[in-house]
C-alpha cells in the first residue's frame, strides 16, 4: 500500500489509502473523493459490498479495481481521464455473426466465446510477409473486424479482451508457456501465449479464442480439477507450479496444453513476447504457414500444405494440397481474403510440403 501511495505522491496525485477496507466505508466519506481505487484481494463479493457501502453516501463514485505492481498507472490514468480501448460492438457482431444480447453474464461469454473462433481465423501470415505484427488496439480493429483477416493469439484475445470489457465483463489478461506438441523434457519455452481471465459473479473462467488448432470452443472455470466437456475436447486445470496447467482429454490421457500463469499481466508484456513470436528466427510463425478455424461441427487446420479436419463426432480427414490446393482452401474453408502479394507464401508452403513426402 505504502509504495503505491508513494508512486502517486511523485505523480504529484493526492491521494489516502487503507490496509482495514472493511472499516473504510465509516473512516473515509466517499464523498471527499473522485473515484475510489481497490485491491485485487477485493474482487467478488467482499469488494461489490464494500461498493454497495460506499454509494451509499455518494451514488455516482467511481471504482477501479486494481493490482499493486501496476496500481499506480491504473490510478493516474483514470485520473487523467484516458479510457481504455474500446471496440465497436456492432461491428464485431456483425463479424462473428452473432446477434444476441451482449450482457455481462455467462450466456453472453459462452455464445461470443463459440462464435469467434468460427468466424475469424486463426493465421499469421503477416509474419511470412515480413509485415510485422501490431497489437495496438486500431490495427487489430481493423484487420480482424473490417479487414475480414485472421491473426494469432495476441490480436484475437487483445480483441476479445475488449469486446468483452466494452460489454461490462472484469476481464484480467495473462500469459502461458506453451507445451502443446513438446517434446518430454524438453527446455521450457517462453510465455509466449496470451490468454484470459474472466469474471462472471466473482466466478473466475478461462477464456481463450486464440490458440490456433485446439483453441477453446467455450469458458472454463479455473476454480475447479475436474474435467470440462466442450464441443470437441474435454479439458481441465490442474495446480501447476505457482499457475495451473491446461490439459486436453486425447489418445485415451491427458495431454498438456500450456502453462498458465496466475499473474496479470499488461499491454507491455505483450509487446515484448509478441515481437519475439513475430521476429525471432527460432519462432515456428516465420517457419511455416499455419491456419486454423474452429466451428461447431469441426477443427479445421492447415499446416503448410497438410489439411485436416476433425469433425466434432471423431471422425478426421487429411489432405496433401498443392498450391492451387492451398489457396483455395485458404478462401473457402477458412475465408481469408487471399491477395497475390501471398502466392510466394502459398507456393513455399506447398514446396515445404514436398520437400516433407
Amino acid at each position: 500500500m505504502q509504495t503505491v501511495l508513494d508512486e502517486l505522491k511523485a505523480a504529484h496525485v493526492d491521494a489516502e489509502g487503507t490496509t482495514s477496507p472493511e472499516a473504510a466505508p465509516d473512516n473515509y466519506d466517499a464523498r471527499d473523493f473522485d473515484f475510489i481505487a481497490l485491491g485485487r484481494g477485493l474482487l467478488g463479493q467482499a469488494g461489490e459490498a464494500l461498493k454497495a457501502r460506499f454509494r451509499e453516501r455518494h451514488p455516482a463514485v467511481q471504482f477501479v479495481d486494481t493490482y499493486a505492481p501496476f496500481a499506480a498507472h491504473q490510478i493516474i490514468e483514470v485520473m487523467n481521464t484516458r479510457p481504455g480501448p474500446v471496440v465497436d460492438l456492432d461491428a464485431y457482431s456483425r463479424r462473428i455473426g452473432y446477434s444476441g444480447p451482449l450482457h455481462p453474464d455467462l450466456d453472453t461469454l459462452r455464445h461470443l466465446h463459440e462464435r469467434h473462433p468460427d468466424a475469424i481465423p486463426f493465421e499469421a501470415i503477416d509474419v511470412l510477409l515480413d509485415r510485422g505484427i501490431s497489437i495496438q488496439p486500431d490495427a487489430v480493429d481493423n484487420k480482424l473486424i473490417h479487414a475480414g483477416r485472421g491473426g494469432y493469439c495476441f490480436e484475437h484475445n487483445n480483441l476479445f479482451k475488449r469486446v468483452l470489457e466494452t460489454v461490462g465483463f472484469h476481464v484480467e489478461g495473462l500469459s502461458a508457456r506453451v507445451r502443446w506438441n513438446a517434446a518430454p523434457g524438453m527446455l521450457p519455452t517462453p510465455h509466449t501465449h496470451m490468454a484470459l481471465r474472466v469474471f462472471v459473479d466473482h466466478e473466475p473462467w478461462l477464456v481463450d479464442v486464440g490458440f490456433g488448432g485446439n483453441v477453446l470452443t467455450a469458458p472454463l472455470r479455473m476454480d475447479t480439477t475436474e474435467p470440462q466437456p466442450t464441443q470437441h475436447e474435454t479439458f481441465r486445470l490442474v495446480p501447476f507450479g505457482p499457475g495451473l496447467l491446461l490439459q486436453v482429454w486425447m489418445d485415451d490421457q491427458w495431454r498438456p496444453v500450456y502453462e498458465l500463469s496466475g499473474e496479470p499481466r499488461v499491454h507491455s508484456d505483450y509487446e515484448m513476447a509478441n515481437w519475439y513470436t513475430s521476429t525471432h528466427p527460432g519462432s515456428h510463425f516465420r517457419k511455416n504457414l499455419m491456419v486454423a478455424r474452429t466451428t461447431p461441427e469441426a477443427r479445421y487446420t492447415l499446416l503448410n500444405g497438410r489439411f485436416s479436419a476433425h469433425l466434432a463426432n471423431g471422425d478426421s480427414r487429411r489432405e496433401t494440397l498443392d498450391a492451387r490446393g492451398i489457396e483455395t482452401t485458404l478462401r473457402e474453408t477458412f475465408r481469408l481474403p487471399v491477395s497475390p502479394d501471398w502466392h510466394a507464401v502459398i507456393e513455399r508452403a506447398a514446396a515445404l510440403t514436398e520437400d516433407a513426402r
